[in-house]
């Protein structure tokens, strides 16, 4: 489920930017920035970029228009418009017929424009209870100048699932998988190398073993920046960025990148580029057709899973990857930001709908119809025992969230990351080294956000 991907990160896993420009209307019955007011009058609008989070939504505003007196109206813009509706129509606020939505969703790689443009209400200043029991990695993505600009909604971390049928049957440990660039070998690649079979039923190494007939594969390496690339450069002692800068080409994130490229030309345990650089699902449709052992990746992806394998195969999830800086999972979340230059009678009701929003009593549904990961963590458990009924523990990314590395931040890190990105697909691909290609994606991504 693609949107349910693009509901917590900030670009595809191909790493590009839709630029589609048709502004799309609302959907379903609620939809519209006007909506109905309950009969009070009182009105705020609520934008966001899933269809699927609605029906959570909903359930969470009729409770708060009881308590309150607000009623809220619900505005779907689909992910391929929202960032091109949405600063022309932020541009709109404080003026008469305006139509920049109160409250609305926002990523990490877009806040920072609107926060540095006075868009943006401070959290601290509005809402005075309930802050401490946010998810911290989100609470430290979205907090700049010493305020917060945003309040958790929904968060991923990284973790490993595998199909148990083929890791048992390759005598494999998936809770206890490491990599090392600078070591000869390692449980990763040793692991990749069993699961990895040809038409022959051979094995990557053993005397005629053919890739271009492989019918299984070992581990999704593949320019994800999100599940792959920023969580092995981490976890190798890299780091992605300082000051609203890449630093990304290091000598621990050259070898963590060509570690992983080795793992698709060399080591021939992943995919080949030409497929996963062309589709970043890629991988996870050879999962879901028991054609990978291990697959790297984050909550966004359970219900495809759960949905595509059915009783196929048993699955199960593990701790992400852990290299010799340990396991860094890269965090990613959503918040809902108020707007700050609305008209002075709604900045009461903005302010009230922001704190509900960060209660538990507003974030409830989200987890009890297993959206997401809720950013209040005292309902955090309403998710895992959504998942849980099905058969999966989904625990492992709490435990993930509590070490992150780098996400994409500041005012221009979709430029930055769509120009690195197509460096990143020719290591992939094995057009480039890592010593020769990150060095130019660091600089090409550089120039993008100056």
């Amino acid at each position: 489920m693609l949107s349910r991907r693009r509901m917590l990160t900030a670009l595809a896993a191909a790493g590009s930017v839709s630029a589609a420009a048709a502004a799309c209307s609302p959907s379903g019955t609620s939809g519209g920035s006007g909506g109905s007011d309950g009969g009070g009058g009182k009105t705020l609008s609520f934008r966001l970029w899933d269809d699927s989070a609605r029906a959570a939504y909903e359930e969470s505003f009729a409770a708060f228009t009881e308590k309150t007196g607000w009623s809220v109206s619900i505005d779907v813009v689909p992910w391929s418009d929202y960032w091109t509706t949405l600063p022309l129509d932020v541009a709109t606020a404080g003026t008469k017929n305006s139509s920049a939505p109160d409250v609305y969703w926002m990523n990490s790689a877009n806040y920072v424009q609107y926060q540095s443009s006075g868009n943006l209400v401070a959290i601290d200043d509005v809402v005075t209870e309930g802050a401490d029991q946010w998810e911290k990695a989100v609470v430290e993505l979205y907090t700049r100048e010493g305020k917060l600009w945003g309040v958790p909604q929904l968060w991923d971390s990284i973790a490993l699932f595998y199909n148990k049928g083929l890791v048992e049957a390759a005598g494999i440990d998936p809770a206890k998988l490491a990599f090392d660039p600078a070591a000869a070998t390692d449980s990763l690649r040793e692991a990749a190398a069993k699961l990895t079979v040809d038409g022959a039923g051979k094995h990557p190494g053993e005397e005629g073993f053919d890739a271009a007939s492989r019918a299984q594969f070992g581990f999704n390496s593949q320019a994800d920046r999100q599940a792959i690339i920023g969580p092995f450069l981490a976890s190798n002692g890299a780091t992605w960025q300082e000051d609203d800068a890449y630093t990304f080409a290091s000598p621990e994130g050259i070898a963590a990148f060509q570690y992983l490229a080795d793992l698709v030309n060399v080591q021939q345990v992943a995919p080949s580029a030409a497929d996963t650089n062309e589709n970043g699902d890629f991988s996870r449709d050879l999962f879901v057709q028991g054609k990978l052992g291990l697959f790297q990746s984050g909550p966004y992806s359970l219900t495809a899973l759960n949905e595509g394998i059915g009783d196929s195969f048993e699955w199960g999830i593990a701790p992400m990857v852990a290299g010799p800086a340990g396991a860094k999972s890269l965090v990613h979340g959503v918040v809902a930001v108020g707007n700050a230059k609305a008209e002075d009678d709604k900045q009461e009701g903005i302010a009230q709908l922001l704190t509900w929003l960060g209660s538990a009593d507003g974030q409830r549904p989200i987890g009890e119809k297993g959206i997401s990961f809720p950013g209040n963590t005292e309902v955090q458990s309403a998710f895992v025992h959504y998942w849980s009924k099905l058969g999966q523990d989904v625990s492992v990314f709490v435990e993930a969230a509590k070490n992150p590395a780098m996400a994409d931040t500041g005012a221009k890190a979709n430029a930055g990351l769509t120009a690195a990105f197509p460096i990143f697909q020719e290591i992939f691909i094995g057009r480039l080294s890592a010593a020769e290609g990150l060095p130019q994606a660091q600089e090409a991504g550089n120039a993008a956000m100056a």
